[in-house]
């Protein structure tokens, strides 16, 4: 698949994993929708990769609000006519806890925004996408969706349903022309991985790093990877 003239819907797209990769879509041509709940953050992204010639919309909001995500992919059909490709990567990781530690409220949080927040996206954007016949949907993971450990159970959990979510929806849309799969990034040195491990994360590669592999990705993109779980690191 060419990145360039495709319409791409990018949420969490203010900062980390999210900011950079509309940055390398922005670069490579393609138009660019990001979301995000911080409304400052997200315009400061969206007026840098605007510098950069890129054709972008910017759509403040929360992917766990079904009125929000709603709205997002609204404006985006309204501004690109089209969604060729929405890559789910909105995500929370909290402060590493045991389970006992860990408080009602930020499991609800995590399972919120991970999960539900995935989910709502591709309930609003799938149908279009069937009609057109043609789409992909990128849910991101993490190896943490795979293999669980201690203290991020919160965290390993929305993951691993992420996976599922993605191996349903692919049965149910099989015969549409969409392409849906699942992603792990790796292990990115962003704020939220920062803020949950309380250290430095500077062995970590950046996100900005990782431009070349998702370029890749995205150009080798074909129907064999519906339903798939896929590691950006293989690209």
């Amino acid at each position: 698949m060419e990145i360039e003239g495709k319409s791409f819907v990018v949420t969490g797209g203010s900062r980390g994993i999210g900011r950079a990769l509309a940055e390398t879509l922005v670069r490579a041509g393609a138009r660019v929708a990001i979301s995000g709940r911080d409304s400052k953050a997200l315009a400061a992204a969206a007026a840098a990769l605007r510098r950069q010639g890129g054709e972008v919309l910017s759509v403040p909001g929360d992917v766990g609000s079904d009125r929000d995500s709603k709205a997002l992919v609204k404006e985006a059909l309204r501004a690109f006519g089209s969604i060729d490709v929405l890559v789910n990567n909105a995500a929370v990781l909290a402060p590493r806890a045991t389970v006992v530690e860990t408080p009602q409220r930020t499991w609800e949080e995590v399972l919120r925004i991970n999960v539900i927040g995935t989910a709502n996206m591709i309930r609003h954007a799938l149908p279009p996408m069937t009609e057109r016949g043609s789409g992909v949907i990128v849910n991101l993971s993490s190896g943490w969706g795979r293999e669980a450990s201690g203290h991020v159970a919160s965290y390993c959990a929305s993951k691993f349903a992420v996976e599922a979510l993605t191996q349903s929806v692919s049965e149910e849309c099989a015969e549409t022309g969409v392409i849906v799969f699942a992603l792990n990034p790796g292990v990115i040195a962003t704020d939220m991985l920062r803020s949950a491990f309380g250290g430095d994360v500077s062995g970590y590669p950046r996100p900005e790093s990782m431009a070349p592999r998702w370029r890749s990705l995205f150009r080798r993109v074909d129907p064999s990877w519906h339903g798939t779980s896929r590691d950006l690191d293989d690209y």
